[in-house]
């Protein structure tokens, strides 16, 4: 299971969470438990009420490119 502590922020993806009002244990939960897409060297997964872009760093550590609301406009996936 992802934990908050596994997570490395950008600070783009810090500001559009704190915006959303999207906290670092729902991001980790969405790791843990959402469907993922992989798209190039990213993984996509859409949980709840929200989107997560990430990047496996290791066995435990993500590196987080950006959290929304919502689907991706013009979402193709499942």
């Amino acid at each position: 299971m992802v934990s908050k502590e596994n997570l490395l922020m950008t600070k783009h993806a810090q500001d559009e969470a704190n915006d959303d009002g999207i906290s670092r244990i729902e991001i980790a939960e969405a790791i843990t438990r959402g469907p993922k897409i992989i798209e190039g060297n990213h993984f996509i997964t859409i949980y709840r009420h929200f989107t997560v872009v990430y990047e496996k760093l290791d066995d435990t550590h993500y590196k987080i490119i950006t959290v929304h609301l919502g689907r991706p406009t013009g979402w193709k996936g499942k």
